[in-house]
């Protein structure tokens, strides 16, 4: 039997929940989202208004979960536009800010439908039973209002006591962030932990006293580096997700195509797991958690971690989502998908919404470089290159980043000296091809007598050359 599969999405949503500067409003707006898109909390939305739009309306439970998306499933009749307006107004009615799509198609199964949405796979065709709808907030028309002291987004409606601070200047977008959801407990310790949050400390035995109040305060889990300010976000993504769910659909297997979106979701969830594992064993069991979740959804993942924990998490998660996504491909005798990363390190003060774009910046160069078929990671490291990627950063696949985990490690020992000469002498600078640069290295190493330049010649084999130490020499400054 037909039905009309209907998605509406919050678009753009990890630039969105970094409008604020601070963590407890990345909360609020992520608990929101994690109770207006809740399975059983859409069930009874969809209770109550039986009788008016939600009529003939059901949760799409073919779909897998992902934060900040509607799933819902829809009788011939209904209206797609109007269910996808009254699922707008709810969303806005707590969140103003949002950007919204709706997109939605008819067919047998969702796997089905999910091809034939407008801009959705490669199937451009869209009849009179597809098509998408987009809902914006209200423009900021009058550029004389004072703007809002947490986002500088929009202009100031309203006032809340936030902390310390008292009656601060709010659009409403952000006091909806920090209200409601976020009552004055919530408000009083600021570390009050939602959705993806409250599933990572359950999955791993922890509390919500084991959660961070700030951004600085996660920069400060003691850990094997002597830099307790930095932090890393970290975007991934999965790699061919596309060609995944066409091959499924060729397959004909209806109950494949039911599970196949449900699986990669629970793929995500379970390498965010293990990755958090492999970040808390790098060094003495740390008293708070040293990853915080943002977005996880689908095959989507937005998290700050910890600098000095990063490395471990990243190679953790794409070695267990690639290994979880092999179990689902053999079954069916697919090709296996795997996962890209871009990683950002900052100091904990430079703005979130930022990191956010950079390591989105630095995904891409991640699946561009290998054309997504590995598991590939782009990083830039603000304090050490700015917020532009050197020329020449090479996106390293995760096999390279294995296999190269104990030079790696040797090098991240060397002094730092060391390390800055085995940069400056390995570095082009315009003036040099390979083979001038591997020769004075080689020229110089003895006459330096710096620890670690007698084995340069060995570093640059093991490297790949001048231009993969560099980016090596990069890599070490947080890897462990």
């Amino acid at each position: 039997m037909t039905s009309v599969y209907l998605d509406v999405a919050v678009e753009s949503i990890q630039a969105y929940l970094s409008r604020t500067t601070d963590l407890k409003g990345r909360r609020g707006a992520s608990a929101w989202l994690s109770d207006l898109t809740d399975r059983d909390e859409l069930r009874q939305r969809l209770q109550e208004n039986s009788d008016g739009w939600a009529a003939g309306v059901s949760v799409n439970d073919e779909a897998g979960e992902a934060d900040g998306v509607v799933p819902l499933k829809l009788t011939p009749g209904c209206s797609p536009q109007d269910v996808a307006e009254a699922v707008f107004a709810q969303l806005r009615g707590k969140l103003p800010a949002l950007r919204m799509t709706a997109t939605w198609a008819t067919a047998d199964t969702y796997i089905a439908a999910h091809r034939r949405m407008p801009d959705r796979g490669d199937d451009p065709a869209a009849g009179n039973d597809a098509g998408h709808l987009d809902s914006l907030p209200a423009p900021g028309d009058f550029p004389l209002l004072v703007s809002c002291e947490q986002c500088r987004a929009d202009p100031r409606v309203t006032h809340r006591d936030l902390h310390e601070r008292k009656q601060v200047p709010m659009c409403a977008d952000c006091a909806g962030r920090y209200e409601d959801r976020y009552r004055q407990p919530g408000l009083h310790t600021g570390a009050v932990p939602v959705n993806a949050e409250s599933r990572l400390l359950k999955a791993l035995g922890l509390t919500p006293k084991n959660v961070v109040e700030t951004f600085a305060d996660l920069a400060e889990i003691p850990g094997p580096s002597r830099k307790h300010n930095h932090l890393a976000t970290v975007f991934a993504d999965g790699n061919a997700m596309g060609a995944l769910f066409r091959d499924v659909l060729a397959t004909g297997d209806d109950e494949l195509k039911r599970r196949v979106s449900k699986e990669v979701s629970q793929a995500t969830r379970d390498a965010l797991v293990a990755a958090t594992r492999a970040a808390i064993a790098v060094d003495q069991q740390p008293q708070r958690m040293p990853v915080i979740p943002h977005v996880v959804g689908g095959d989507d993942l937005l998290v700050s971690v910890t600098a000095d924990r990063a490395w471990p998490f990243v190679r953790g998660y794409l070695t267990a989502f690639g290994e979880r996504m092999q179990r689902i491909a053999d079954e069916a005798e697919l090709p296996r998908p795997s996962a890209s990363a871009g990683m950002v390190f900052a100091h904990h003060t430079f703005p979130f919404r930022r990191c956010v774009e950079l390591a989105e910046q630095a995904l891409r160069h991640a699946k561009q470089a290998h054309h997504g078929q590995t598991a590939a990671v782009s990083w830039l490291d603000i304090t050490r290159d700015g917020e532009q990627r050197p020329p020449g950063r090479a996106a390293w696949t995760l096999p390279e980043l294995t296999d190269r985990a104990d030079w790696l490690t040797d090098l991240a020992e060397m002094e730092q000296s060391a390390k800055a000469a085995l940069e400056r002498l390995a570095g082009g600078g315009g003036d040099g091809s390979e083979q001038v640069r591997r020769a004075r290295i080689a020229n110089q190493a003895s006459r330096l007598q710096l620890d670690g330049l007698r084995s340069a010649s060995d570093l640059l084999d093991a490297s790949g050359g001048p231009d993969r130490l560099v980016d090596a020499l990069s890599l070490v400054r947080w890897w462990q």
